[in-house]
């Protein structure tokens, strides 16, 4: 009797343990962080103004070396200009590349606290209390990836074709 007893407590936990853990696993989800990258508005606007300031930085690059090397022709015989212009481009590109580097860095952190604060927002509308990425997900889980890129771009402008 105390053996059945026995028996019976434990096929009694062994199914709450299973529905507990069935439980959990609805409120887990996930979400396709690359996706919403990729398609969210202001994170392609952020990334062709990126490329736009990419491609100003290297014509400046460019025509900084085209300086340079106009000065060594000009100046064959005064080595010493010619090295002061190209310590004087050198430091001028350095501050653009840093100034670049801190404005990405800036708007980058601000988009990840955007995105990061509507998974946050939709995961607490659908009582979803652990959040993964969807590509560490092999099965289950609730993807909220299409409700946070939908706010997200809820009052956004589209990027426009150039």
């Amino acid at each position: 009797m105390k053996r059945l007893l026995t028996l019976a407590l434990s096929a009694l936990f062994i199914l709450v343990g299973g529905m507990r853990a069935a439980h959990a696993a609805d409120t887990i989800g996930t979400v396709d962080y690359d996706k919403l990258v990729r398609s969210y508005n202001k994170a392609q606007l952020f990334s062709d103004d990126m490329k736009t300031k990419e491609a100003d930085l290297e014509k400046t690059r460019a025509e900084y070396v085209k300086q340079i090397r106009e000065a060594k022709t000009k100046q064959p015989n005064n080595p010493v200009a010619v090295d002061q212009l190209q310590k004087s481009l050198e430091d001028k590109l350095s501050t653009k590349v840093n100034e670049y580097r801190s404005l990405q860095e800036s708007q980058a952190q601000a988009l990840e606290k955007e995105m990061n604060n509507t998974i946050e927002t939709v995961a607490k509308g659908k009582n979803l209390s652990v959040i993964l990425a969807k590509q560490t997900v092999f099965v289950g889980g609730t993807d909220i990836t299409n409700d946070v890129l939908s706010r997200l771009n809820a009052g956004t402008a589209t990027t426009t074709t150039k």
